[in-house]
């Protein structure tokens, strides 16, 4: 399904709504003015401000805020600092941008720096935590270890700005990576350039996608409110050489409110390279 356009949302109205409702009546309405263009994307929307517009209570201001956000249409925002005469409020609430066109555009080619920095995005790595672990027997089936045999554990945050973290990677490497654990240090490294140093080829990689609900501490990580009904995309990607051997295993957490992702693959699977038939099923 294409869309849908804010007028196609115009024309279809939301199901379960009773004409006598106040509370009803007052989300329409809001929602047709963000949907028409009334409030520009960013624009705050004031809980006390509806309140009184519409003569409501604020459990139904607070009802029609989380259904707005429900459909994307606003974006629920927790408060860090409190000011005066909100000193009571936990969020703030924000029109949302309607065209997914503006966020970023993933290729998946490459690592996570070269891939968006090709699109001129200026982001930040932190790198959290590398060292040398037992591969339990997800990372041993996913990387062809035997479970106990000595892995590299790389861990990073990825940040948009100061404030907005992107996404968590957590990467298992085999241990002939552990020659060049100085240089994964480095913030900006690319993880593949690094493998061809030590005579590896990075060529194919296979990811599995899920979009989740974000757990309690997952809100705590990335700063959601914990009445944002944002989605997180649950990624793993494998990344092997030639010969279909493995060479990394990434589990990968991003917010998907601020991600595109863009895949290119054949579409028969006689045209995916042998050795990594198996690995596609």
């Amino acid at each position: 399904m294409r869309g849908p356009t804010p007028e196609q949302l115009l024309r279809s109205q939301p199901p379960r709504l009773r004409a006598s409702s106040k509370t009803d009546q007052a989300y329409l309405d809001l929602r047709e003015q963000i949907l028409r263009g009334a409030y520009q994307p960013g624009q705050q929307l004031v809980p006390r401000a509806i309140a009184e517009r519409y003569q409501l209570n604020n459990t139904s201001v607070q009802l029609i805020l989380l259904r707005l956000a429900s459909e994307g249409l606003i974006k629920i925002v927790p408060i860090k600092e409190h000011r005066w005469p909100y000193n009571a409020a936990q969020d703030e609430y924000h029109v949302a941008a309607l065209d997914r066109r503006t966020r970023l555009l993933s290729t998946r080619q490459g690592d996570f720096v070269s891939d968006l920095r090709r699109q001129g995005q200026q982001l930040r790595i932190e790198v959290e935590e590398i060292r040398v672990v037992y591969a339990d027997e997800e990372v041993a089936r996913l990387l062809a270890l035997s479970p106990g045999e000595k892995a590299i554990i790389y861990r990073q945050r990825q940040w948009l700005d100061a404030e907005t973290l992107m996404a968590l990677s957590e990467t298992y490497l085999p241990f002939w990576m552990a020659e060049l654990l100085p240089e994964l240090e480095a913030p900006d490294c690319d993880l593949y350039l690094l493998m061809r140093r030590l005579g590896k080829q990075p060529s194919w990689c296979t990811e599995a996608v899920d979009v989740v609900h974000a757990s309690s501490l997952e809100r705590v990580i990335f700063g959601l409110s914990p009445n944002d009904p944002c989605p997180l995309l649950k990624l793993t990607r494998r990344v092997f050489d030639r010969s279909g051997e493995p060479l990394s295993v990434d589990f990968l957490t991003n917010r998907a409110d601020l991600y595109r992702l863009q895949y290119s693959f054949p579409l028969s699977p006689e045209d995916v390279p042998e050795p990594f038939r198996e690995q596609e099923r």
